[in-house]
């Protein structure tokens, strides 16, 4: 298996709840701004009741020269429901070439560093990555310095810190997370690392730390992950494992089951399935199905997505 396909693998799998499709708007030969997005209807059942928890996103990325090496960028992306709106990027910053890669800086609502590593099992159209649930400062966070890098020998470094969102007793109070990945060259194999600690005001700290391992053959891959936590001064564990098979040029299905356990307090533990048919880059659907294993409690979800 060649660098590509296994890039090629991964993407498809990691950016099953994001978009590639954006298109350019505006274009010179130094500066460019692409918008794109989804709208994604979506309905869950749970206990014979229906849900309606459709939703649409917009994002806009605009990239200009400044130098040879360097240059600035700048993201945003809302997501919409019927009763509610939230903004889930907006940062700007910079971007230079370095070492047959690139490197970022930006400040603003960023990704956390922790998708990094769970983004190996956190692969499914709408349920699974039951011990991939991140903190908030490795997920997405505002008032975030954030920097990565990548190149084209399959790594990716990546930190963000995060300062405080409020000074009243249980808001948000900074934090950080790091995280790294390495494709293994041809093997198909790719591992990832990761540590994130976050506050709360008046609140005990918490902290997590999540290793994955995937692997790419062909038109199966393999991913699991297992995470160690520490929340209100009580230790857990857990892991998900997941398997995805493109059955063919339209039909990906995947499995995977997760637990996380902790101390004293209620345990979480599912599994799921779900089968997506993709018709082209912009149209796919998908039926989904999450049990449970400790609530006896059955989700049924199936979507109709439209990429642009």
């Amino acid at each position: 298996m060649n660098k590509n396909k296994l890039a090629l693998g991964l993407l498809y799998l990691a950016t099953a709840s994001g978009t590639v499709n954006a298109a350019s708007i505006y274009k010179t030969d130094d500066s460019k701004l692409s918008i794109g997005g989804r709208i994604e209807a979506r309905a869950e059942n749970v206990d014979h009741g229906i849900s309606d928890l459709s939703r649409a996103r917009v994002k806009i990325s605009g990239e200009t020269k400044l130098t040879e090496t360097i240059s600035g960028i700048g993201v945003f992306e809302q997501e919409f429901k019927a009763e509610s709106q939230k903004t889930r990027h907006l940062y700007a910053g910079i971007k230079a070439a370095l070492n047959n890669g690139y490197v970022t800086l930006v400040y603003g609502k960023t990704d956390g560093a922790m998708s990094v590593v769970t983004d190996i099992t956190d692969i499914q159209a709408a349920y699974g990555a039951v011990a991939a649930d991140k903190f908030k400062v490795g997920k997405r966070i505002a008032n975030s310095l954030a920097t990565t890098y990548t190149n084209d020998f399959g790594t990716t470094l990546s930190a963000n810190y995060a300062g405080a969102e409020g000074k009243e007793k249980g808001n948000f109070d900074g934090g950080f997370s790091v995280a790294g990945s390495q494709k293994m060259g041809e093997t198909g194999f790719i591992t990832a690392i990761g540590f994130a600690k976050q506050a709360k005001v008046q609140q005990q700290s918490k902290q997590q730390f999540d290793i994955g391992l995937g692997y790419q053959l062909n038109k199966l891959y393999l991913g699991t992950l297992y995470t160690k936590q520490k929340v209100k001064g009580k230790t857990g564990n857990g892991y998900d494992v997941v398997a995805a098979y493109k059955i063919n040029s339209i039909y990906t299905t995947t499995i995977g089951f997760g637990e996380l356990n902790f101390d004293n307090a209620d345990d979480t533990r599912a599994a799921n399935v779900d089968i997506t048919a993709r018709w082209n880059r912009q149209f796919r659907t998908y039926a989904a199905i999450n049990l449970d294993t400790i609530k006896n409690d059955v989700q049924e979800m199936i979507g109709i997505r439209y990429d642009f």
